[in-house]
């Protein structure tokens, strides 16, 4: 098997099953953000002047998954996977989910090995943490688990490093604690989110774009972002026209299921919008959605994009 496919959504995995594959040899990397592919395939079709099996580790390899491939490119891989060097091993790694429907990604799985790791819900991810405390002989509970998780935006490589900062503040193997974690990793950064969206909603456009920058960091998903902007304008939008139709507050708060200052704070803000502004952000967000999902836009030029219109 000299071809293999990786798709696990964190890096930290993604390098243990490279490391099971390559072991101690010596290894050639490329980052498809600063390289092409055809530089990768050129590579690969070299013969080792040792003799010995050539090891390439290909990282960023998206366009397994919803990115665009160029159909020259697509080419360049169907044909080499046709007939593959076989002194080279090309390990192809992403941590984005891969689609199916791709030739390059049937012929992979038809012909080579691939390695996928489905995308990891709550309990996937506290067995994960589990795990590694464990590997590395501490203990931990799960209220310490949850605590890393949301500190962690669910991106599995934040978790590692801050149990890894954990480890070092202990220095030794014991029972990890909530109170301990809560200094080291600071206040929750679920927070931003909601900072996020209450930036936006204030129309702060420098500080908008100053929090979505600190989320692209710890690799928030920014359809996540456009949900939680929608729900905003869309419960405003509700409150302000159960307000016009002379609904009452106690009304207002059973049919929304929220609290009455949950009621008070959306009424305010909607006021320094009109109706139709409202509405548009709101059918903006779901071509902002849409467009996204189908990989017409890029996620963070878009969001700048909405920001930028909806700031100002």
């Amino acid at each position: 098997m000299n071809v293999y496919l990786i798709s696990i959504e964190s890096y930290h995995l993604i390098d243990l099953e490279v490391k099971k594959i390559i072991k101690d040899n010596q290894v050639i990397k490329y980052n498809l953000n600063k390289f092409n592919i055809k530089e990768v395939i050129e590579e690969a079709n070299y013969f080792s002047l040792t003799g010995e099996q050539k090891y390439i580790v290909v990282y960023n390899a998206d366009f397994f998954g919803s990115d665009k491939i160029d159909e020259k490119d697509s080419e360049i891989i169907l044909n080499y996977l046709k007939n593959p060097n076989l002194t080279t091993t090309i390990i192809f790694t992403t941590q984005k989910q891969i689609d199916s429907r791709k030739k390059i990604v049937k012929e992979i799985k038809d012909n080579y090995k691939l390695i996928y790791n489905a995308k990891m819900d709550k309990r996937a991810l506290t067995e994960t943490i589990l795990k590694y405390v464990h590997e590395n002989e501490f203990e931990i509970d799960y209220n310490s688990i949850n605590y890393i998780i949301n500190n962690s935006y669910n991106n599995l490589d934040i978790m590692f490093n801050e149990l890894d900062k954990i480890f070092i503040y202990y220095n030794f193997p014991c029972t990890i604690k909530l109170k301990d974690i809560t200094k080291i990793l600071g206040e929750e950064l679920d927070n931003n989110n909601f900072h996020f969206v209450n930036a936006v909603i204030e129309k702060d456009l420098k500080k908008s774009i100053k929090i979505y920058n600190s989320l692209r960091i710890y690799k928030v998903e920014p359809t996540s972002l456009i949900i939680l902007l929608a729900r905003e304008y869309r419960l405003m939008y509700y409150v302000s026209k159960m307000y016009q139709n002379q609904i009452s507050l106690r009304e207002i708060s059973n049919n929304l299921n929220l609290a009455d200052w949950q009621i008070d704070k959306l009424y305010n803000n909607a006021i320094h919008y009109k109706e139709k502004e409202l509405l548009k952000n709101l059918v903006d967000l779901c071509n902002l959605d849409k467009n996204i999902k189908k990989g017409i836009w890029d996620k963070n030029t878009a969001i700048y994009n909405f920001l930028l219109e909806a700031c100002t």
